[in-house]
């Protein structure tokens, strides 16, 4: 287990190190996704505002 361990560890040291293009598409990529979400939540309000409206709108007045 602890041999295992160990050759886990060395592997790891032995990785190629991430460059900064690497970086860069990673932090891009958390950007779109972050924009993704924004525009979804967005959508969903504007959704949920439409349905309220057209539901006061069928609704007779009192």
């Amino acid at each position: 287990m602890a041999l295992s361990a160990g050759l886990r560890l060395v592997a790891w040291a032995r990785r190629p190190e991430a460059d900064a293009t690497q970086a860069s598409r990673t932090a891009l990529n958390r950007r779109i996704a972050e924009l993704s979400a924004q525009a979804r939540r967005e959508e969903l309000e504007a959704r949920r505002n439409r349905d309220l409206d057209l539901f006061v709108a069928q609704r007779p007045i009192a």
